[in-house]
């Protein structure tokens, strides 16, 4: 019985967290969808570019939601596959430093965003002041769900079976990388996914090594979200999705076969482990940018080969 009730539990404060996190994108995107095009389709540097999305996947709350935003501008013609791929590079290590963000224990703080945010919501009749209100109700809700999760894992840490699946985990780096994948791919959220794993580690659920492999795993999971959801795009448009997998999913699997089969202390004991494996996605995510800017513009030619442009139609 405390198994089954742990996992409606669990299932619940999943579920609230997606939804939340769905809520403050949908609000910011019908608020500013509108002045988004043109923050994208700017001439600009890669450098600049991978600023913007970096600010993007910020407000946006999802890497994934800017990959297919720049995707969409390049399979309509208005975007470079170079400009395209540094945005998408930024927006994964703004999605790691939101993960910063909302990791902080701001529970107390979600009793007033409720009341303002659905006083604004519920309220009043400016389109911008409801989306406003939906925003900041999003946000309480991802506190709240971080709440209930933390409360989820509280009883059930000092059981049997977590600790013996913590345990497995933490031997099979593999099969902790691989269920990080199917996790963020699944709830189609790196942000909760994430979000999930911190806040497991951080109540002592599970060790640091097994969060570090989940972690990685889940970068690669949330570069495959974009790819998939991409997949009936133009082919100029499918190719940053894919650049950003090769790129995001080669760097994951080094990394998670590095840390795991070499000795590194990544830092001093003095950082709670929650603030460790939150430093380990940042960190991983301004590699992986730093990286893949000047190396991104090489993918462009065989990928190319691989998804061709379709054949211009001869005028009649």
């Amino acid at each position: 019985m405390a198994i089954l009730t742990f996992l409606v539990q669990l299932a619940g404060a999943t579920m609230l967290l997606l939804f939340a996190v769905r809520m403050v994108r949908t609000g910011i995107e019908r608020a500013f969808g509108s002045a988004f095009r043109d923050m994208v389709t700017s001439p600009r540097s890669r450098i600049q570019s991978a600023a913007l999305g970096l600010l993007l996947a910020i407000i946006l709350q999802s890497s994934a939601a800017v990959a297919l935003l720049v995707a969409g501008f390049a399979g309509a013609g208005g975007l470079a596959f170079g400009t395209g791929l540094s945005a998408a590079l930024g927006a994964d290590l703004g999605s790691a430093l939101l993960i910063q963000i909302l990791s902080l224990r701001l529970d107390g703080l979600a009793p007033l965003l409720i009341a303002v945010g659905g006083f604004l919501f519920l309220k009043t009749e400016k389109r911008n002041l409801k989306q406003a209100g939906r925003i900041i109700l999003g946000i309480a809700f991802i506190l709240v769900a971080l709440r209930f999760l933390r409360e989820t894992m509280e009883p059930i840490r000092d059981s049997g079976v977590l600790p013996a699946v913590s345990a497995y985990l933490e031997k099979d780096f593999v099969t902790a990388f691989i269920a990080g994948s199917a996790l963020a791919f699944i709830m189609h959220s790196s942000v909760a996914a994430i979000l999930m794993c911190v806040t497991v580690v951080a109540v002592g659920a599970l060790p640091l090594g097994a969060g570090i492999s989940l972690l990685l795993g889940a970068n690669l999971g949330s570069a495959l979200i974009p790819v998939w959801l991409s997949r009936d795009m133009e082919p100029a448009g499918r190719r940053i999705p894919i650049a950003n997998l090769a790129l995001r999913g080669t760097a994951a699997i080094l990394a998670v076969l590095i840390l795991n089969l070499v000795a590194i202390d990544l830092f001093p004991q003095v950082l709670p482990p929650a603030q460790e494996l939150i430093l380990v996605h940042i960190g991983f995510n301004l590699v992986v940018l730093v990286v893949g800017l000047p190396l991104g513009s090489a993918l462009e030619a065989p990928l190319k080969s691989l998804l061709p442009d379709p054949p211009e139609e001869s005028p009649t």
